[in-house]
């Protein structure tokens, strides 16, 4: 599945597919966030776009904003491996895909990071808009 099907994996992408007639694929957003938590055996991935949504939320309704960020929360991960990490994460590919036990396999690859786990329960657990002062 890949990138581009992200949302029909993640559980709760709803309300994101709800605010975008076609969501960004994970490539074509900024990874900026990676949080690995060994107390819940948790993974989080925070991402950037500048791609903005064609139906935003009401609550975003006069909020000046250039770009959204979004947080994807795997659960339950297992055979978590990590070869090296560096700025090049940020622009790492990102693939999201089902497996046969209905667990997702995850990895990121950059120039000379990667991070690859297998999770169950991936959740969209925050999306907000911002001004990007840098965007272009």
């Amino acid at each position: 599945m890949g990138d581009s099907d992200w949302t029909l994996i993640v559980d709760s992408a709803g309300t994101f597919t709800d605010a975008y007639a076609r969501p960004p694929r994970l490539n074509e957003c900024e990874l900026f966030y990676v949080q690995i938590d060994e107390r819940d055996a948790s993974v989080t991935l925070g991402f950037e776009t500048s791609v903005l949504p064609s139906s935003p939320p009401p609550a975003w309704t006069g909020l000046t904003h250039n770009a959204v960020e979004f947080y994807l929360r795997f659960m339950r991960v297992k055979e978590l491996r990590i070869a090296g990490w560096d700025s090049s994460a940020r622009d790492a590919v990102v693939t999201l895909d089902r497996c046969d036990d209905e667990s997702v396999r995850v990895s990121v690859d950059g120039e000379r990071s990667h991070l690859d786990f297998a999770a169950s329960a991936p959740l969209l657990t925050r999306t907000r808009p911002f001004l990007r002062s840098d965007a272009s």
